[in-house]
């Protein structure tokens, strides 16, 4: 048998014990009787898989990074600036909607980094809520009440529309706390 069809078949063996599409044994039994002890071959490819997720999970690290590093600015950025209070606002509504934008075409391929995108442009948007209130309605305490309200509300419609319970506990908890404030505050 030549070296190339060799190669071919302990390639297809290799792939069916990584995806278990064979047990481990009967894996381990064929790559000995192709490779014909051999053993250096297939553990140079188990190695050089093995080098590519790792390359992977260093590239899904450090979107991570960055995805916490940008929504950590922008927050502050609502928070603290406010000399031009418009532009951290319209800023944080560019890069919620980018967001957003990512993750839903991450999520037909179930990335992981899709729920995360959602929970930053969730925050962000409170955050946004906030600034709004602060620069442009700080006398009138119950538009306050009435964003966090729409945020609750848009928690809880997107957790219960994408199956994402997590938003839908957020925003049934905020909903409750709300409720709870205002009942305390009349009575």
């Amino acid at each position: 048998m030549s070296l190339q069809r060799k190669q071919i078949i302990l390639n297809e063996i290799a792939f069916w014990k990584q995806n278990k599409l064979l047990p481990e044994h009967y894996c381990d039994f064929l790559t000995a009787l192709y490779a014909q002890g051999e053993n250096a071959v297939v553990e140079e490819k188990e190695k050089s898989s093995k080098a590519v997720l790792s390359k992977e999970k260093g590239k899904i690290r450090m979107a991570y990074l960055i995805l916490g590093i940008i929504t950590s600015i922008l927050i502050g950025s609502l928070i603290f600036m406010t000399s031009l209070a418009f532009i951290p606002i319209i800023l944080a509504g560019v890069v919620i909607v980018s967001f957003l934008y990512i993750a839903f075409k991450l999520a037909k391929n179930k990335s992981v980094i899709t729920p995360i995108l959602m929970v930053c442009s969730a925050l962000l948007l409170l955050g946004a809520s906030f600034k709004i209130w602060d620069v442009y309605f700080v006398d009138y305490p119950y538009v306050l009440i009435g964003l966090i309200i729409g945020n609750c509300l848009i928690w809880l419609f997107s957790g219960l529309l994408l199956k994402l319970v997590y938003f839908s506990i957020s925003g049934i908890i905020g909903i409750v706390f709300i409720l709870f404030y205002i009942f305390k505050s009349y009575y």
